[in-house]
């Protein structure tokens, strides 16, 4: 887990896809502004086969003093955001990402029954790693220790392992810094 750790703090620091910014508004702000609309987002009801069917999944993984979130949904759309300044978008474009996204999604459904509802989204603190569920139902959450990603039956492990694949496919599509 520590390398894991000191892998992606590296990457916050290096490797990145760095967003436009608008007046007023800084590239952390937008990325915020972007983890919420997908947590607050309202799925239209009656297509999905339940209201408790997944159809996007968000993963907070603290990283030092920032967080990192990956966002996976049912049609393959994933990004990365960040509490720092970048982020990468645009993951539903690149096949390897489409297929990641929809497998962390599927994943997560398996698990639905360990969340609770919520409207509340807070970022986690530094020893908790954070999934939210985005049902048409409305969003559910489920945390779990750091720790518990070491755990070889742990559901944290499964889950974080479906992010770390998003991640994965994410770096490969974003450009080389400058």
């Amino acid at each position: 887990m520590k390398f894991l750790r000191k892998l992606f703090a590296g990457l916050i620091n290096t490797t990145a896809a760095k967003t436009a910014e608008p007046v007023g508004k800084s590239p952390a702000d937008m990325m915020r502004a972007m983890r919420t609309a997908w947590l607050t987002r309202s799925p239209e009801k009656g297509i999905h086969a339940s209201a408790d069917e997944v159809v996007a999944v968000v993963m907070d993984w603290p990283i030092g003093n920032q967080t990192a979130t990956v966002l996976s949904s049912s049609g393959g759309d994933a990004s990365l955001y960040t509490t720092a300044t970048f982020g990468i978008l645009g993951g539903i474009g690149h096949e390897k990402v489409r297929k990641a996204a929809v497998a962390f999604v599927e994943a997560s459904q398996r698990f639905i029954t360990l969340t609770s509802p919520t409207t509340h989204f807070p970022y986690p603190d530094s020893e908790t790693l954070t999934f939210y569920m985005v049902t048409p139902s409305g969003t559910r959450v489920v945390s779990f220790r750091m720790t518990d990603v070491e755990k070889a039956d742990s559901p944290a492990r499964v889950l974080f392992e479906c992010g770390q694949q998003v991640l994965t496919e994410l770096r490969q599509i974003a450009p080389p810094q400058e």
